[in-house]
């Protein structure tokens, strides 16, 4: 390797430390592993999960002054016999030869530094070569499409010598198998779909689950000897306090999977056999965060997208812990994106970043709560205001405040469904004229388990369905469907989950009608008047379409 190409590689990790991309602590170990394996420490730092795809293609590009790889723009398009190399040095040097150009040789590369791999190609090609940056997980898919996979490559004899040399960098063995386990079960987290992941300390062992698709099931259990070095794993990568075991803690960190970086947000708590640790996945690109994604029905995303629209005022997102009340919210936020207008948010915590809106997470220990945050977003000017949750008088006055004063403030709050919100800030101190004078609509939600379209199988309704379908549209199911069981869904009968939903936008009448305090019927009746179809019609339909089951909306709904 040339000085040149040294100095460019120590600069590049120079670079990714500045740019917060890696940690010093981080580096570190890395370079230990890369003195052993003789890799470039920037290439280790990827393997072990430090650095993404994107991020260390960028970097690359950067230093050795080239262009990045795109597979779909410039797919490989010349054959073995013209570049004059075998597959094995192809393979080796992390190469893909993909088109001629005026004479030039257009080639991908994991590493455009390594200068003897590609002094190596011009030599054997005998013409000048064009280095592109590829990300490895573009690279090795593409390559393997082209020239076929093999079964033991150098890579993957690489990836085995790496965990080796993992281990014994370790300070203890125990550490590195509770680091071991964690990457695991995220890896294999993500791979389910899972939503979270717990890790329970029990009396002789700790106990690994999964939620998936809303519902808890059991992933491993392993010794209870590896129970703390996991638990100090994630504390160390969410950088929580790892000698504070007596107090929860809560922080944030992110997992490279696949070359791609995930979002964790994680919890850790003291039990009586030792701490445990929840990890919420925050993975923004399973999650659709644009209204017509969300997949709710016709009429409630109309009422989302007229909500947008609207120049002041509040609109709350209503549902229990856990049913998509943040995605919703999120997805509000998506239609600005493009918009003069200014967006603030309050939140606790911020689940996913926008760069079209100005984020601030609460920190009630420092003063910053809901309500403070609040008051200073009036003097910021903004247009759109959300507030991740309203939960206490304060917050209620103050959103109300911002409604009232020209600002669109989208909110959610902890209530039944679409018509309670209104006594449920009625019932933090708000006055019934400030709602009647604020208020714009709502939308009630849950998350039932979508059918998997693979194994799904027509069925007859049973009594109690029948009476649930009548009690919500006043006539039996025209049919259902019940899960079966296959390998798209791992036997389940399930396969992801999606939303129903009753919204509405308040008219006049609905409005004096808040201000009036009037009976629940009352209110129910003009909100009908004006579009508001109940969750469970919603829920009904979508189990007619072979979505979802009567079973799962009855559990959401009455559950």
């Amino acid at each position: 390797m040339s000085g040149l190409n040294q100095h460019k590689r120590a600069q590049l990790v120079d670079d990714l430390l500045a740019r917060g991309l890696v940690d010093a602590a981080a580096v570190a170990r890395a370079e230990l592993v890369a003195v052993r394996t003789r890799q470039p420490v920037e290439q280790v730092l990827s393997q072990l999960g430090a650095l993404s795809d994107d991020d260390l293609a960028t970097a690359y590009a950067a230093a050795a002054d080239c262009a990045l790889w795109s597979p779909q723009d410039v797919p490989p398009a010349l054959e073995i016999s013209t570049v004059g190399v075998d597959v094995d040095f192809l393979r080796r040097g992390r190469l893909l030869p993909l088109a001629i150009e005026d004479e030039v040789l257009l080639c991908a590369a994991c590493d455009p530094l390594d200068d003897e791999a590609v002094a190596g190609l011009v030599f054997a090609a005998r013409r000048p070569v064009r280095v592109l940056a590829a990300r490895p997980g573009d690279w090795r898919k593409a390559f393997d499409d082209w020239f076929g996979a093999e079964g033991d490559a150098p890579e993957t004899l690489d990836e085995r010598r790496l965990e080796r040399e993992i281990d014994q960098v370790s300070d203890l063995v125990a550490e590195s198998g509770g680091a071991r386990l964690v990457a695991e079960v995220f890896e294999e987290a993500v791979a389910l779909g899972a939503s979270d992941i717990h890790f329970e300390p029990r009396r002789h062992d700790l106990r690994v689950r999964l939620r998936v698709d809303g519902r808890m099931i059991e992933h491993r259990v392993v010794g209870a000897d590896l129970a703390a070095p996991a638990v100090s794993r994630i504390k160390v990568v969410a950088n929580l306090n790892l000698g504070e075991r007596r107090l929860p803690q809560d922080g944030r960190t992110s997992f490279v999977i696949g070359g791609k970086a995930v979002d964790v947000r994680v919890a850790t708590s003291p039990t009586v056999f030792g701490e445990g640790a929840v990890l919420r996945i925050l993975d923004r690109t399973a999650v659709p965060l644009d209204l017509e994604s969300l997949g709710l029905g016709p009429g409630a995303t109309d009422v989302l997208r007229r909500a947008s629209r609207t120049p002041h005022g509040i609109f709350l997102v209503t549902g229990p812990t856990g049913s998509g009340k943040t995605t919703t919210l999120y997805a509000l936020l998506e239609t600005f994106v493009g918009s003069p207008k200014k967006v603030l948010s309050v939140e606790d915590p911020v689940e996913y970043h926008f760069d079209h809106v100005s984020q601030t997470q609460v920190a009630p220990n420092l003063g910053l709560t809901f309500a403070a945050a609040l008051r200073s977003f009036l003097r910021q000017d903004p247009d759109v205001i959300l507030v991740g949750e309203i939960r206490d008088p304060e917050t209620a006055a103050v959103a109300i405040q911002a409604a009232m004063t020209g600002h669109l403030v989208l909110a959610s709050v902890h209530a039944n469904d679409t018509l309670a919100v209104a006594p449920r800030l009625l019932d933090m101190g708000v006055e019934p004229y400030q709602l009647a004078a604020a208020f714009r609509g709502s939308v009630a939600q849950r998350l039932v388990r979508r059918l998997c379209p693979h194994c799904r199988e027509p069925g007859e309704p049973t009594e109690a369905e029948i009476v649930f379908a009548r009690r919500a549209t006043g006539r039996a199911p025209a049919r259902v469907f019940r899960p079966g069981g296959c390998p798209a869904c791992k036997g389940s009968g399930f396969r992801g989950r999606s939303p129903i939903a009753e919204a509405f936008l308040a008219d006049d009448n609905v409005l004096r009608a808040i201000a009036d305090r009037a009976p629940a019927p009352d209110l129910a009746r003009l909100a009908a008047q004006v579009g508001l179809v109940g969750m469970a019609a919603d829920g009904l339909a979508q189990a007619e379409a072979g979505i979802t089951t009567i079973e799962e909306v009855m559990g959401a709904v009455d559950g």
